[in-house]
């Protein structure tokens, strides 16, 4: 899949939207486990929401919102939040999800830019397996933006696909073998790259990160957190 591909989504199969948010974890037929699918993807939100250390007094931007089930669960504990995502149809599947809540907004975005969002207006951007899929250029274009609508001392966090992993010799499995299905994505049809997970460095992130105006202080696993310095 690439990005296109997220952005020509149906609203109406929401079969496909699944799919395309966790892929096959769930099976084949993930509409049948919603239940399951919004408790899992609650767990890893609560996750982002500790490390960010969310206040009732923050305003976050949930990029990459997708189907809103993690925005839903941001939005129990900011002041308010502002979904955005490349989507359409994954704008209108998160209205529906958090219909009753009163302190979302929906942007519908254009790649990095977030030009519906002020200037020094937000205190926080989460973003949830959406870095997985940004190359290194995205990544720090991204940062820039971050800058540009964080307040002075606003925090980024982000995950990433951590290429110091792959084929080690404390292998990831589940990783090594979606490098090697992904390749044979690529070799297919290479116009597939920018839906598939681009491997980065935790090094390489913050380098561009820094150069964007961001502080690093702290990783856990995966999860890289960022304080912008002016």
């Amino acid at each position: 899949m690439n990005k296109q591909a997220w952005v020509d989504l149906d609203n109406e199969d929401v079969r496909r939207l699944l799919i395309s948010l966790i892929g096959h974890r769930f099976g084949e037929r993930p509409e049948e486990r919603l239940d399951e699918i919004r408790e899992d993807r609650s767990r890893y939100a609560n996750k982002f929401i500790g490390m960010a250390a969310i206040k009732p007094v923050d305003t976050v931007v949930d990029l990459g919102s997708g189907c809103g089930f993690g925005t839903a669960v941001i939005a129990g504990h900011a002041g308010q939040v502002i979904a955005c995502d490349i989507s359409p149809a994954y704008l209108e599947f998160a209205k529906s999800e958090c219909a009753a809540l009163d302190n979302v907004r929906f942007e519908q975005i254009n790649n990095h830019e977030l030009s519906q969002i002020e200037g020094s207006s937000v205190d926080k951007v989460i973003s949830m397996a959406v870095f997985i899929h940004l190359n290194l250029y995205d990544i720090y274009l991204n940062f820039e933006e971050f800058s540009r609508i964080l307040r002075p001392g606003g925090k980024v966090l982000i995950d990433f696909a951590n290429m110091n992993r792959l084929f080690s010799r404390l292998p990831n499995r589940g990783q090594d073998q979606q490098f090697l299905d992904h390749a044979g994505y690529y070799r297919n049809d290479p116009t597939t790259l920018a839906g598939l997970v681009q491997w980065n460095s935790a090094r390489g992130i913050k380098g561009v990160a820094g150069k964007a105006g961001f502080k690093f202080l702290k990783r856990r696993g995966h999860k890289l957190l960022f304080r912008k310095r002016f």
